[in-house]
């Protein structure tokens, strides 16, 4: 699949990689941002589900609902690829029912550094096809897709309690 656009962010974390790995294959902990009520989300949330894989295979399926505006959204992914403790890839299956992004590919990759790991997170995507998404062109889809890598990135900071971080 071609994807239009992507967002990208880096961090250093003072935790090895196997642990960073650990904390980030867990899709609930790399989606946290998304099942709480936040001006990102518009005031909605998402409900995971998440097969006998737990998003913690390759195969596995992840699924998402919710209510943004008064619209139902909904996304279906699954891993493509998982290489502990270095990397992990998920994409969107289907043709996900979302507002300002469309179809997704994203990624974690994890590299040793002297202190810790360097962790970079990226999402490729589409621009939104729904009449809202096309409506409101490409600047929401960027600033969703720059949020949810940091969104990401964040969590990780936050649970490894590091002073470090770049871009």
């Amino acid at each position: 699949m071609t994807y239009e656009d992507s967002a990208i962010n880096t961090i250093d974390l003072l935790a090895p990689p196997q642990q960073v790995f650990a904390f980030l294959d867990d899709p609930t902990v790399v989606g946290a941002h998304m099942q709480k009520p936040s001006l990102m989300m518009l005031g909605a949330s998402m409900e995971y589900e998440v097969d006998h894989g737990n998003g913690q295979v390759v195969g596995s399926i992840v699924k998402m609902r919710g209510r943004v505006l008064g619209m139902d959204v909904f996304v279906e992914e699954i891993v493509t690829e998982r290489q502990p403790p270095w990397r992990k890839s998920w994409q969107t299956l289907g043709r996900p029912k979302l507002l300002v992004i469309d179809n997704y590919h994203m990624d974690f990759v994890i590299k040793p550094i002297r202190e810790g790991s360097r962790v970079i997170v990226k999402i490729q995507y589409s621009y939104s096809r729904s009449p809202i998404g096309s409506w409101l062109g490409s600047f929401p889809a960027k600033a969703y897709a720059g949020l949810c890598v940091s969104k990401m990135t964040s969590e990780a900071l936050k649970h490894f309690a590091s002073p470090r971080n770049g871009q």
